[in-house]
């Protein structure tokens, strides 16, 4: 762990070796379904993301409507892109400049 999060975790509990191991399997799992479905986005916005692409999983606020489900995938330099899964679209956010598109070091993973 960092120092910085360190300071965020209020208990460490070191996992048994058979959780640690399951939990490592799904963690790259998970890591690289994200990065595919960020691939998708990227592909059929436009973003030609790359290396300098950021891939995050940032469920987005739907507010009242129902039919919105969605989530932020992709960010490279001052484009977004996530995919709502209710829709089955992908979508560019509005207004996504440099504040909206953070960089690693200003972002909390």
């Amino acid at each position: 762990m960092t120092q910085a999060s360190m300071l965020l975790a209020k208990k460490t509990v070191i996992l048994p070796a058979e959780d640690r191991n399951r939990m490592s399997r799904l963690y790259e799992e998970v890591r690289v379904r994200l990065e595919e479905m960020a691939m998708i986005t990227s592909r059929n916005l436009k973003l030609n993301s790359g290396r300098r692409a950021e891939v995050r999983f940032l469920p987005l606020a739907s507010g009242t409507e129902v039919e919105f489900e969605a989530v932020e995938l992709v960010c490279r330099s001052q484009r977004c892109g996530g995919y709502d899964y209710r829709q089955g679209s992908c979508f560019e956010l509005e207004g996504a400049g440099p504040e909206a598109c953070l960089s690693p070091e200003t972002e909390t993973k």
